[in-house]
């Protein structure tokens, strides 16, 4: 939810004027809606329109799991090397820290 409300901040000035007023409706006390929803297991959209260009969010409840126990590391080392898209020279995907 924060990142879709920095996106509608940072869009909002080239919304239709309907979608900037209900944009800043939504800024006010329509984002609470979203996270009783996403509290409730249920997922929520938010739209608007700039001319011919239509921007919707979307936010769906997920549950996190570890990859590995506790001890043995971050969950993202088994998956590391595949996610890497690194080419510098001499460059190991254990270098990330996260």
């Amino acid at each position: 939810m924060v990142w879709i409300r920095l996106a509608v901040r940072v869009l909002l000035s080239g919304f239709d004027p309907r979608d900037t007023e209900r944009a800043y409706r939504w800024l006010d006390h329509g984002q609470w809606e979203a996270v009783a929803r996403l509290a409730a297991g249920e997922s929520y959209a938010f739209s608007a329109a700039a001319g011919r260009t239509h921007v919707e969010w979307s936010a769906r409840p997920v549950l996190f799991l570890p990859l590995t126990h506790a001890e043995t590391g971050p969950p993202w080392r088994c998956v590391e090397s595949a996610l890497c898209s690194c080419t510098a020279s001499g460059h190991r995907c254990g270098d990330h820290r996260r």
